[in-house]
C-alpha cells in the first residue's frame, strides 16, 4: 500500500532527464496505462507537462524516451477545436483561459497544447476562432414555404441554426438563458438552446437579430405556450 497521501511538486532547475522519465513511467505504471496524456501527467506527475516539454521538445518525444506509446490524433480539424472551445466557453459562462483547456473538469476534449501547436499560441487560437465566427456561412434555405398564401414571403434562411451561428449567439448572450437567467456556470445540468424569437414557421428568419439563448426548460415552455 502506498502511504504517500500527497504529491508535492517543487520548482527545480536542471532536472536530469532520467529523473523525469522515471516519473513519467511511475505515473503510467500507477494508472496501468501504456500511454499518458498531458492532463493525466499534470494531475499526478512530480514535474508538470510543461516542464517535460521544455526538456524534451514535445510531449510525444518524452513518451517515446520513457518507453511509452504515442497515442495522438493528427487529423483534428479546426472545426473540432472551435466546437470544443465553445462548449468549454458555454460551461464556464465566459472566455476560457488557456490553462483551463488542460483541466479535465472543465470538459475540454483537447489540451491547450493542441491549440498552441495548431495556432502558435492560445491568443492565436482565440483570434482564429473570432475570425472563423465572423466568416459568413452560405447556406440554402430548407423547408421553404410555398408561396400559395397571400402575403407569405419565401424564406431567405434555413431553419436550422448552424453551430457557428449558435456560438455567436451564446457568446453574445453570455451563455445565459434570456428568460430565467440560468446557465451551465450556475447549474451544471442546465442545457442551453439557441432558438428563434419569432418562430420560423411564423415567418421568422434564422438571423442574429431573431435568435436568443434559452435553457431547455424555458424553450419547451415557450413552445407549449403557442
Amino acid at each position: 500500500m502506498d502511504n504517500q497521501k500527497y504529491r508535492i511538486r517543487l520548482r527545480r532547475r536542471n532536472i536530469p532527464e532520467t529523473e523525469i522519465l522515471e516519473d513519467i513511467g511511475s505515473v503510467a505504471h500507477e494508472l496501468k496505462l501504456k500511454s499518458l496524456t498531458r492532463i493525466q501527467y499534470d494531475e499526478r506527475g512530480a514535474f508538470g507537462a510543461s516542464t517535460v516539454i521544455r526538456k524534451f521538445g514535445s510531449w510525444n518525444k518524452a513518451l517515446v524516451a520513457a518507453g511509452l506509446k504515442v497515442k495522438n490524433r493528427q487529423d483534428i480539424s479546426n472545426d473540432e477545436l472551435f466546437e470544443n472551445l465553445i462548449e468549454v466557453w458555454t460551461k464556464l459562462g465566459r472566455q476560457p483561459f488557456g490553462k483551463e483547456m488542460s483541466n479535465k473538469s472543465k470538459g475540454s476534449k483537447f489540451s491547450s497544447g493542441t491549440y498552441e501547436k495548431r495556432f502558435g499560441s492560445w491568443n492565436g487560437a482565440l483570434l482564429a476562432f473570432a475570425e472563423y465566427l465572423d466568416t459568413p456561412v452560405t447556406t440554402l434555405p430548407n423547408d421553404t414555404l410555398e408561396d400559395t398564401k397571400p402575403n407569405v414571403m419565401k424564406k431567405r434562411t434555413a431553419r436550422d441554426v448552424n453551430w457557428r451561428l449558435r456560438a455567436k449567439i451564446l457568446i453574445r448572450d453570455n451563455c445565459i438563458c434570456q428568460m430565467c437567467g440560468d446557465s451551465p456556470a450556475k447549474t451544471p445540468e442546465c442545457l442551453l438552446h439557441v432558438d428563434h424569437i419569432l418562430a420560423w414557421s411564423n415567418g421568422g428568419e434564422t438571423t442574429e437579430e431573431n435568435l436568443q439563448t434559452l435553457c431547455a426548460v424555458c424553450n419547451i415552455g415557450k413552445s407549449n405556450a403557442f
